[in-house]
């Protein structure tokens, strides 16, 4: 999420990533070719690493004036030579003093030609990579806030390079030009395609983080589903200073703006077809409703959002912050480390309440204000994604995984309940899933963040079965297509109503209590939580219980009632009698059967709702033509119950 920075104020950091080498293409043979390729290239990265040096020297030294003379006009635009030494000392306050340099690479791209370098640093090693344009002046650079071991990431087994095919893209027109990469899968065209927005931070093309590569592993994963994939370097890294300079950057131009721009490109090539997608992780996911807004000409088909937050940005990194405290408390870390996470708690704390005040506004920012990019903050203080994508259409399909420490499981359940109107939004969850996009099978404490790992095949598999069918695929170990009430429980897991288990498994044949069953068909009555659903209703319902919302919405409803003495038996197992009451009474249903249950008498007190839900197709009984009133409804019985029922 958004990271707290220091000093002058500046973008969030990123460095740059490989995409291709440049060569000089010339009308001669081929091998002369490739050996004038090969020159050109040593000899560019021979200039620009020399004035690479040049500028880490000057720098390092001091002389402001010799290294302001190395950076091209356009970098001078946005940076003054008497801000220059601010901003370098900001960038290079956490690491000490510099010592040697340790290693060096130059890579190119379509955009910039980089080197990157590590110094050796009194407190940690500090990487520092150099843009430079056409030229060979330098147009940025950048400097992360933290030292990282150099990457382990590994392939991922599914990808067959036989299946893609990559190539260097630029995005947009201009001084914040983007380099990316477009997938294609090998075959005969036109591809559907996914437009990949990052998270927040400095994020590369690929989405690293450590060993991981979430973005990497779902281009060359979707492409062997025939699905194309566009993924480009985050403007905060490709422009870092500069696009930091400006007094007045939103996250429509960290990321609604590329995005839309990356979209246009792709409905412009051949190989790609008219259905065209955005996935956006994390902060790309809570943008993604504002992506759709900006899309004026509709190219965007479909929307994918992957632990995506639902609420005020400001709301979940107040929550981040009070259950790092958390953590650390259940860890005991030393009495040094908790009063840190204390103040840090305290300081952002602060800095909300500043955000929250209405006396403030991105017009008139607060100056005691001190995490960065001000107008950032101000412009999207009170955007709620939900909100907007509630009076939106266009499809959606919001993925979560319930590991996440960053944006936890809860935010889904936000997305169902605001979006519970739209009929064309499907939700999934994934039992070991991270942050980070890969699975943990331990408990989540952040340091699983250093183990390589890849993005899940079936993670990709659903995206893939969504944007080619509209629906993710089960992928319960006993729900098989065969099974006689596939086509229910997938819709309504789809619809995010009901879940399976951390196993894998979906158990369709355990019964169901009636607290469940009041979660369940709540939702699917588009259950809105008021004051009074926190408050206690039956004697057997406490306030801490998981299912009393669900329960006392219900109730208000006269759905539900309970029982004579004041109970409600939240984990009574459900009869089949039961449920019929509760569904003739959610949805309205009358009607006499043509043939009625041979057990069912005139006189039985469910007797009607039984009746109702035969005529209208929803219960069709036993096969000796029974009911079975008193049976136990089970997970999968309760899901073709609801599915027809809401069906009518």
């Amino acid at each position: 999420m958004k990271e707290k920075r220091r000093g002058k104020r500046v973008a969030p950091i990123l460095l740059a990533a490989t995409i291709g080498t440049a060569g000089v293409f010339m009308p001669v043979p081929v091998n002369i070719q490739v050996q004038a390729q090969e020159i050109a290239k040593k000899n560019i990265e021979a200039a620009v690493e020399e004035k690479a040096h040049l500028f880490m020297s000057a720098v390092i030294e001091e002389k402001w004036e010799e290294a302001y003379s190395l950076l091209n006009d356009n970098f001078k635009k946005y940076v003054s030579q008497e801000q220059l030494p601010a901003i370098w000392k900001a960038k290079i306050a956490p690491f000490g003093k510099l010592g040697k340099q340790l290693t060096i690479k130059t890579t190119v791209n379509s955009v910039h030609t980089s080197v990157a370098m590590t110094y050796q640093g009194s407190v940690f090693p500090m990487d520092v990579t150099i843009h430079f344009d056409k030229a060979g002046n330098i147009d940025d650079f950048y400097i992360p806030f933290f030292y990282t071991p150099p990457s382990q990431y590994q392939k991922p087994a599914y990808e067959k390079a036989e299946n893609y095919k990559e190539r260097a893209v630029t995005i947009g027109k201009g001084e914040f030009t983007l380099p990316g990469t477009l997938t294609v899968p090998t075959g005969k065209g036109p591809f559907p395609a996914v437009v990949l927005v990052h998270g927040s931070g400095t994020n590369d093309q690929d989405e690293s983080l450590n060993s991981t590569k979430a973005f990497r592993d779902l281009a060359v994963g979707l492409a062997n589903k025939e699905i194309a994939v566009l993924r480009y370097e985050k403007v905060t890294r490709e422009h870092h200073i500069k696009i930091g300079m400006r007094p007045k950057l939103s996250i429509q131009e960290e990321t609604v703006d590329d995005a839309v721009r990356a979209v246009q490109l792709l409905h412009g090539l051949p190989e790609i077809s008219k259905q065209i997608y955005v996935l956006g992780h994390s902060q790309g996911g809570y943008a993604l409703p504002r992506i759709l807004e900006a899309d004026l000409h509709h190219q965007i088909k479909g929307g994918i959002i992957v632990a995506g937050p639902s609420r005020k940005f400001q709301d979940l990194m107040l929550w981040q912050q009070r259950e790092a405290l958390k953590r650390a408390e259940k860890q005991q870390v030393s009495p040094q480390e908790l009063e840190a996470l204390k103040a840090n708690l305290a300081f952002w704390e602060q800095q909300i309440a500043l955000i929250n005040n209405p006396a403030y506004s991105k017009d008139h920012l607060p100056k005691e204000f001190q995490l960065g990019d001000p107008y950032w903050w101000f412009e999207l203080r009170d955007y709620v994604p939900t909100e907007l994508a509630a009076r939106q259409n266009v499809p959606l399909f919001i993925m979560q995984g319930q590991k996440d420490l960053q944006v936890p499981p809860s935010e889904l359940t936000n997305w169902q309940n605001a979006l519970a109107k739209r009929d064309n939004v499907s939700y999934k969850t994934y039992p070991d899933l991270i942050h980070l996009l890969v699975n943990y099978k331990g408990e989540p404490n952040f340091s699983e963040y250093n183990i390589p790992a890849n993005v899940p095949e079936e993670f990709i598999h659903d995206i893939a079965n969504w944007v080619k069918d509209g629906q993710p695929s089960l992928s319960f170990s006993d729900v098989k297509a065969d099974f006689w009430a596939y086509k229910e429980i997938n819709f309504m897991v789809n619809k995010g109503y009901i879940s399976g288990y951390a196993d894998g498994t979906f158990r369709p044949n355990q019964p169901i209590t009636r607290g469940q069953a009041a979660k369940i068909l709540a939702q699917i009555l588009e259950f809105t939580k008021n004051k009074e659903t926190n408050q206690t209703v039956f004697q057997d319902v406490t306030a801490q219980n998981e299912f009393l919302p669900y329960i006392c919405f219900l109730h208000e409803k006269g759905i539900m009632t309970g029982y004579k003495d004041g109970t409600f038996r939240p984990n009574e197992l459900l009869t089949r009698a039961q449920m019929a009451s509760i569904v003739a009474t959610a949805f309205h249903l009358k009607g006499q059967p043509t043939k009625p249950f041979s057990d069912i008498r005139k006189d039985h007190w469910a007797a009607k709702s039984i009746d109702a839900l035969a005529a209208n197709g929803i219960a069709l009984g036993n096969s000796n033509g029974t009911f079975g009133p008193n049976q136990q409804v089970t997970r999968a019985q309760a899901a073709a119950f609801l599915y027809r029922a809401s069906a009518k």
